[in-house]
């Protein structure tokens, strides 16, 4: 038997891994970043080297096989102590060279992370930063990213977490659409008007809305995507509770309640403890920190100056 035929990295349980975890082939090659082929070949060369099958395809996608189920426990703690050995050996890295994986919302990506991530090339030109925006929570436990910038504190003791600041919301419509529809009075809810909101309901967000009854409401737009939020109500497809950074910086949108104070929200920048000593960790965190302290007037009331009565 030629022997290069069954070689396999031991890494390959990574790949079964995040099949067993997503249930598909696609999914798993969103996860990590590569081609579905390469999920199916990697699972393939582990199956041979095992001579076992370890997943199989149904009608909704792949299922574990009980073969796989047999060393499910066994994959994941392989894949704990090398994302340990990582983390430990970065953690200790004195080069601030390097890539960090960032992960924030597209909004605060716009407004904070992208200009701290400019200035921070001028002194530090061998560090690369790789930006992956969404609401998503990235497990940063399982190294899918190394720094966090999120409204959502985590539990996870292993986790450092720094608290940035605030970031204001409010209300936002068009002209157009309030001319139309009328501006709802604060306090007796939003029945009867169009509501453009995310798809699922983050608890970090919560309240929505700033607290106002959604009964009787409908939803004209669902997207995890601030900035395809701001477009849509733009266009006057219903009323958005925006950043006030972001809508008080577009002509097309004004405050549904312009003398109303924000709701203000946390905003965290999180780490594994592990890589909290990195040098290039410590300097994309110092640039993020900074890039926030000079927009935290901005970030926590937006533009907007509310009538005096």
């Amino acid at each position: 038997m030629n022997k290069r035929a069954t070689q396999w990295q031991w890494d390959d349980v990574r790949f079964f891994l995040a099949v067993a975890r997503e249930g598909s082939l696609s999914a798993a090659a969103r996860l990590l970043d590569v081609g579905h082929v390469t999920v199916a070949r990697r699972i393939a060369l582990l199956e041979k080297h095992l001579g076992a099958k370890l997943v199989t395809r149904t009608p909704d996608g792949f299922s574990i096989t009980p073969a796989g189920q047999a060393i499910l426990k066994q994959s994941a703690m392989m894949e704990g102590a090398a994302l340990d050995l990582e983390r430990i050996a970065a953690g200790r890295d004195s080069l601030t060279a390097g890539t960090v994986r960032l992960t924030a919302t597209e909004a605060l990506a716009r407004r904070v992370v992208v200009p701290a991530i400019a200035a921070l090339r001028e002194s530090h030109p061998d560090l690369q930063v790789d930006l992956l925006t969404g609401v998503r929570s990235m497990d940063i436990a399982r190294r899918e990213a190394d720094l966090a910038v999120r409204f959502a504190r985590p539990r996870n003791p292993d986790l450092v977490c720094r608290r940035l600041g605030e970031i204001g919301f409010s209300l936002y419509a068009s002209r157009r659409y309030l001319d139309r529809r009328g501006t709802p009075a604060r306090g007796n809810g939003l029945a009867g008007h169009d509501l453009v909101t995310f798809t699922g309901t983050p608890s970090a967000m919560a309240p929505f809305f700033m607290g106002e009854s959604l009964d009787g409401a409908r939803i004209s737009v669902r997207c995890d995507n601030p900035l395809i939020q701001l477009d849509a109500a733009v266009d006057g497809a219903g009323i958005a509770e925006l950043a006030c950074f972001l809508g008080d910086d577009s002509p097309g949108l004004v405050r549904v309640w312009p003398n109303e104070q924000p709701m203000h929200r946390a905003v965290w920048l999180i780490v594994h403890q592990d890589l909290r000593r990195s040098a290039r960790i410590r300097a994309v965190s110092a640039a993020i920190v900074d890039s926030f302290h000079k927009n935290a007037r901005a970030l926590r009331a937006g533009l907007h100056q509310p009538n005096r009565r």
